[in-house]
C-alpha cells in the first residue's frame, strides 16, 4: 500500500443542538443580586453549554460569596522556642494546617507575635487559600473561598500552643455561601445529562408571593419553544402550594399553545423527618413535579454544607427530561443513569439525610414514591443512580400521573395545532343537506393525523385515531369538532416473573 495521510472526520464534537425542540428547557432562579452577565432589563439568557454560563458570570469562582472571618488575640508572648500552630477543620473531616510560628528572642510584644502568626498563615495562602492580618496582636483569619456558611458553626479553628504563648480565640462567623455556585451546579448538571440541550436561564427578584409567572417571561423570550422548566427556590421552605401555582402557569401557557411541564426544587433543610412530607396524590397539579433527592458525597453535598439550603438534583432531573423522548420515563435504567461515578453516586435526600442512614428504609422509599415525589435510587446488582419514576403532583389514577403522560399529549397538541392552523378561518365544503363533504372530512383528518403518525414512527405513541362527525352543524356554530384519541406507549414500571421448580419442561 502506498504511503498516505488519511483523515477520519469525526462528528458530534461541537455539541450542536439536536433536531426538534423536545430538549429545549428553562431554569428559573430568584435573587436580588444578578451575575455579571445579567441586568435588570436583561434577566434571561440562552445557554448551549456550561461555558456560556461562565461567560455570563455564573461559575464556581465564588465571587459572590462572603468569606467567614475569625480572630486570635495574642495575650501572652510566651518564651523563646515556643511553637503555635493554627489549623482549621473543613468539610468531610479535612484538617488544614494554616501555619506554624516559632517564637524568637526579638518577638517581645503581642504585636510582634501577632504579625509573625499572620505571616506564617499568609506564607501558605497559595495552598490553603486562607489569609490573615494583624492589628496590635489581633490576628484576623479570612477563610478561603468556597466554604460559605460551613465555618460559622462549631469550633473549626484549632490553635495548638503547648508552650506559654496564649491568646483568646474567636471562631469563624459571617460566612455566606455563593448563590452563583449553586446556579452553576444546576446548569452544569443539566448539560452533563443532556450535553446537546438548550437552556434558557432566568434570574428574577424574590417575590412576596410565589406565583411563578416568571416562566411566561422566559417562555416568551424563547418564543414558546421551552418544553420543560425547573425552578430552584431557596428563599423559603418547600410548599405544596408552589406545585399548584406552577401548574396554573403551565395550564395558562398550554391555553396559549406553548405547553410545558415544570420541575420544582426547594428548601427542605428544615425538614428533619423526610417521611412527614405531604402526600401529593391530594393535589391536581399534573404538570408539576417535586424533586427531593440530592447528591450525598460530591459537589452537590458540598454546596449543601456551604450554602445551607437544599440543593436538590433539579439540574440533573431537568437534563434527564430534556434527554428523554416524550414517551420515556426518566427512571428507565438502561438510558438514565444519573451517576458519573462521582456526582450523584452517594445518594441523599434534600434535607441532607444520606440513604445509608438507618432511617432510610425500603418502606420509606416506597411511601415517598407512592406520595408522588421524584428522587434517586440504587438497584442491587446494577451500577448507577436512577430516578424512581417521573411522578407528577397528582393522583396516581390520573391519565397524567407521570411527566411522560403530559409531555406526550403536549407534543401531540402542538403538532395538531400547527397542522390545522392553515385552515383556520378557511372555507368548508358542504353537501346539499348541510353536512360536511367527504373530501372536507378526509382533508381535516389527514391534517390532524400527520403529526400523530410522525409520533408513531418516532416510537412516541402506539396508535392515533382521528374522527370527525360530518353531521355537525358547522353553519350555525362556525366551529368544527375533531375528535382525537391516542394509544400511548406502555411503561414497564413493574416486571413480575413467576418462577419455580418443575419435574419436566415437556408438555
Amino acid at each position: 500500500m502506498l504511503s498516505n495521510i488519511t483523515f477520519q472526520q469525526g462528528s458530534g464534537g461541537l455539541g450542536r443542538p439536536l433536531a426538534g425542540q423536545d430538549f429545549v428547557s428553562g431554569l428559573i432562579f430568584y435573587s436580588s443580586v444578578l451575575p455579571s452577565g445579567f441586568t435588570t432589563s436583561n434577566r434571561v439568557k440562552k445557554f448551549l453549554s456550561p461555558q456560556d454560563a461562565v461567560n455570563a458570570g455564573i461559575s464556581y469562582s465564588y465571587s459572590d460569596e462572603t468569606q467567614a472571618t475569625g480572630t486570635y488575640l495574642v495575650t501572652a508572648v510566651g518564651n523563646t522556642g515556643d511553637v503555635i500552630t493554627v489549623l482549621v477543620n473543613e468539610p468531610y473531616g479535612n484538617v488544614i494546617t494554616l501555619g506554624s510560628y516559632i517564637r524568637v528572642t526579638g518577638d517581645t510584644t503581642v504585636t510582634a507575635v501577632g504579625a509573625k502568626i499572620a505571616a506564617a498563615i499568609n506564607a501558605n495562602t497559595s495552598t490553603t487559600g486562607y489569609t490573615a492580618t494583624n492589628n496590635a496582636g489581633t490576628v484576623t483569619i479570612v477563610a478561603r473561598k468556597g466554604l460559605g456558611i460551613f465555618l460559622n458553626s462549631g469550633t473549626p479553628i484549632v490553635v495548638q500552643s503547648p508552650g506559654a504563648i496564649a491568646g483568646t480565640l474567636t471562631q469563624f462567623s459571617g460566612g455566606v455561601g455563593s448563590r452563583n455556585a449553586v446556579y452553576y451546579y444546576h446548569i452544569s448538571e443539566f448539560f452533563r445529562i443532556q450535553p446537546q440541550g438548550v437552556l434558557y436561564v432566568g434570574i428574577f427578584t424574590v417575590p412576596g408571593t410565589y406565583t411563578f409567572s416568571e416562566i411566561a417571561t422566559v417562555q416568551s423570550f424563547a418564543t414558546g419553544t421551552i418544553r420543560q422548566w425547573g425552578v430552584w427556590k431557596d428563599a423559603s421552605a418547600f410548599a405544596t402550594a408552589d406545585l399548584t401555582a406552577m401548574d396554573i402557569q403551565n395550564v395558562a401557557l398550554d391555553t396559549a399553545h406553548a405547553p410545558l411541564v415544570g420541575l420544582y426544587g426547594s428548601d427542605l433543610s428544615g425538614t428533619t423527618d423526610i417521611s412527614t412530607l405531604t402526600d401529593l396524590n391530594t393535589l391536581t397539579a399534573a404538570t408539576a413535579s417535586a424533586i427531593i433527592s440530592q447528591d450525598g458525597g460530591a459537589q452537590g453535598a458540598l454546596l449543601y454544607l456551604t450554602f445551607g439550603k437544599s440543593i436538590t438534583t433539579l439540574g440533573a432531573a431537568l437534563g434527564a427530561v430534556a434527554l428523554a423522548n416524550v414517551n420515556e420515563d426518566i427512571g428507565w435504567l438502561s438510558k438514565f443513569n444519573v451517576s458519573n461515578g462521582t456526582e450523584c453516586e452517594v445518594l441523599a435526600f434534600a434535607n441532607g439525610t444520606l440513604f445509608s442512614n438507618a432511617s432510610v428504609t425500603q418502606n420509606l422509599l416506597t411511601t415517598l414514591d407512592n406520595y408522588r415525589y421524584i428522587f434517586l435510587l440504587k438497584y442491587v446488582g446494577y451500577a448507577g443512580s436512577f430516578f424512581c419514576h417521573a411522578n407528577s403532583a397528582v393522583s396516581i389514577s390520573s391519565d397524567y400521573a407521570y411527566i411522560e403522560d403530559n409531555r406526550t399529549i403536549q407534543k401531540a397538541k402542538r403538532g395538531i395545532y400547527t397542522a390545522l392552523l392553515p385552515v383556520l378561518n378557511g372555507p368548508l365544503l358542504l353537501n346539499a343537506d348541510g353536512t360536511m363533504a367527504n373530501s372536507t372530512v378526509a382533508y381535516l383528518i389527514t391534517l390532524a393525523e400527520a403529526p400523530l403518525q410522525q409520533m408513531v414512527r418516532a416510537g412516541e405513541i402506539s396508535a392515533p385515531g382521528v374522527t370527525i362527525d360530518p353531521t355537525q352543524d358547522v353553519l350555525s356554530s362556525g366551529s368544527v369538532t375533531i375528535n382525537v384519541q391516542i394509544v400511548p406507549d406502555g411503561v414497564a414500571r413493574q416486571i413480575i416473573v413467576p418462577i419455580g421448580y418443575t419435574q419436566s419442561l415437556t408438555a
